[in-house]
């Protein structure tokens, strides 16, 4: 049975943390200055994001309601909201697309929490929920689940997860609606490409609290794979939230930090051997460092979290036998733990029941090349992590049409500087992440190449400082308080470039662009807030060698929208 943490445990680990996440780092005199802010802000307009919305197609379309205003109150993680999903008598497959739609509403006072929703015990959707205002507030999200289908095509269970803790402080109880929507085909909208089969892993969280690898259940693949994609959720957690902004063991136990330094990779184990890695990004949830931060714009990609993808097509010629076969994940440098879930994504030979393949190149050292250069005062300290490595695999399998062979080369790059002081509590963090992932597929048709390059770039600077009673203007009572200043800028940058046979066919980029400050000081006397103010702006281009664009701009001040405008170029 899998080690499952108590939901109040957490959130006395998360109260205890919240000084010590808001370490994040340094502050201009402009920020600790109420002076500096107009007003406090109390409401603030449901959140807005930058990206695009799903382009959906115009055919008839059917609704299946997995959840209606279901409300979330005292929830673990034990306990999510059941159902079984049939499939829509009046639009019967195929379907052109299937897009979930994801909205929920949440007043009073709440911490965000993550929300999972699992069909037929394969993970579909992660994502949070944003803190409230006491009026109330609500949020949407949609994805496309078209990969799907083969789910779909007959009746599954499902559970939606929201783990949730209602006490006098925490009021916040979470309602949640979720559908899905099936749309026919059409002469400009054929039937969605997806996966033969899907194989999930588990059909609940595997929790990691060490850094030894956990196995999944095995699971029975067929005999006829072709091609096999790992699609991969993961979630640090407690310490682990910001795992980018730990510093190093002995240095965070000798002076009451989060440690496991800054560096995480997920590795992935097929039957005990180590198949791939993947880095994560470093996302920051609606509440995280200063939740001010986050009014009405959220960090990239808060409200829909995507999977990891990785490639294990060079390993089905090592599962194609009809025996079962495990799947394992460690977390690198894991400082508390984490959550992982995930499926298997299958395509089929469509005429052979075996075929037959083989592993030629498995180049992946047991563990990336880690440095780190420190410099350690008693109040201060500055760490400078580096991280790098290659992975090369390679593969054949004999199918009906033809040896087709995948090779995959990676490059990953990691590095992360963070300046501390102690005294006033203060900390500089500035990282980023690279990875080149160069997937040829070769086969009788000739060589496909597709190459993806994601950047990942963060700063931070915040602190928690209480500089000493200060006069009330109410009394003459002098009143103590503390200041809790953040900035914050993220990004994803994704570019895609196809070729064939070497002559180039596509390039597309993607860069999804977050900067954001904010000041809260509160009173320790009364509890009351002085000053919690925010100001945040999103900025969303798309585009490719085709020409197209799209670039949309939002800004956001006291926790109303005060630009939104579609950029004629990128």
């Amino acid at each position: 049975m899998r080690k499952i943490p108590k939901i109040e445990r957490l959130e006395k680990t998360r109260i205890r943390l919240f000084a010590l996440t808001a370490l994040l780092v340094v502050v201009s005199a402009s920020l600790i200055s109420p002076h500096s802010v107009s007003a406090t802000e109390t409401n603030y307009q449901n959140p807005v994001t930058a990206t695009p919305p799903l382009a959906r197609a115009t055919t008839p379309s059917c609704v299946v309601t997995l959840a209606r205003t279901q409300p979330f109150p005292f929830a673990g993680y034990s306990t999510p909201f059941t159902g079984t999903y049939s499939p829509p008598i009046s639009c019967p497959a195929p379907w052109s697309m299937v897009v979930l739609d994801f909205s929920g509403s949440v007043s009073g006072r709440q911490f965000d929490r993550m929300a999972t929703i699992w069909i037929g015990n394969a993970i579909v959707y992660m994502g949070t929920t944003p803190e409230p205002t006491p009026t109330g507030i609500a949020w949407h999200t949609e994805k496309d689940v078209s990969e799907y289908t083969p789910l779909l095509l007959s009746a599954q269970s499902y559970a939606i997860q929201v783990p949730n803790l209602i006490t006098k402080i925490y009021t916040g109880i979470i309602y949640i609606n979720a559908t899905l929507t099936f749309y026919e085909t059409g002469p400009a909208f054929p039937a969605a490409r997806h996966p033969d089969m899907i194989v999930p892993l588990s059909g609940s969280w595997l929790f990691l609290f060490h850094r030894a690898p956990v196995n999944a259940t095995p699971v029975t693949l067929p005999t006829n794979p072709v091609r096999a994609y790992l699609e991969l959720w993961a979630k640090g957690n407690s310490c682990d939230e910001f795992w980018f902004g730990s510093q190093p063991d002995d240095y965070a136990n000798a002076n009451g930090l989060c440690g496991g330094g800054a560096f995480r990779e997920i590795q992935v184990f097929l039957d005990g051997t180590l198949a791939g890695v993947v880095w994560p990004f470093p996302y920051v949830f609606t509440g995280g460092v200063n939740p001010y931060l986050w009014r009405p714009i959220p960090a990239v990609e808060a409200f829909n979290e995507p999977a990891y993808l990785l490639d294990l097509t060079p390993f089905v010629g090592t599962i194609a036998d009809g025996n079962p076969h495990t799947m394992g994940f460690g977390i690198v440098n894991n400082g508390v733990y984490w959550q992982v879930d995930g499926n298997l994504l299958i395509d089929r030979d469509p005429v052979l029941q075996t075929i037959s393949g083989q592993l030629t190149t498995n180049q992946i050292s047991p563990g990336a090349a880690q440095s780190l250069s420190q410099t350690i005062t008693n109040h201060s300290a500055l760490f400078s992590f580096r991280a790098s490595r290659s992975v090369k695999t390679a593969g054949f399998v004999d199918a009906s049409a033809g040896r087709v062979t995948t090779t995959i080369d990676q490059s990953f790059s990691f590095t992360n500087r963070q300046e501390l002081d102690l005294v006033n509590f203060l900390e500089n963090l500035k990282g980023t992440e690279t990875i080149t992932t160069s997937t040829s597929t070769t086969g009788s048709q000739g060589t496909r190449r597709v190459t993806v390059s994601d950047s990942y770039p963060v700063a931070m600077t915040s602190a928690f400082m209480i500089p000493g009673a200060v006069a009330s203007s109410n009394s003459n009572q002098a009143t103590l308080r503390f200041i809790l200043p953040a900035t914050v800028d993220q990004s994803f940058i994704r570019t895609v470039t196809s070729a064939v046979s070497g002559v180039p066919i596509l390039s597309t980029t993607i860069s999804d662009n977050v900067h954001s400050e904010a000041v809260l000081v509160r009173s320790l006397t009364t509890g009351f807030n002085v000053v919690a103010s925010g100001h945040d702006y999103e900025d969303y281009i798309m585009s490719d060698s085709t020409g197209l664009c799209f670039n949309h701009y939002i800004a956001a001040a006291q926790g109303l929208i005060t630009v939104d405008i579609m950029r004629p170029a990128c």
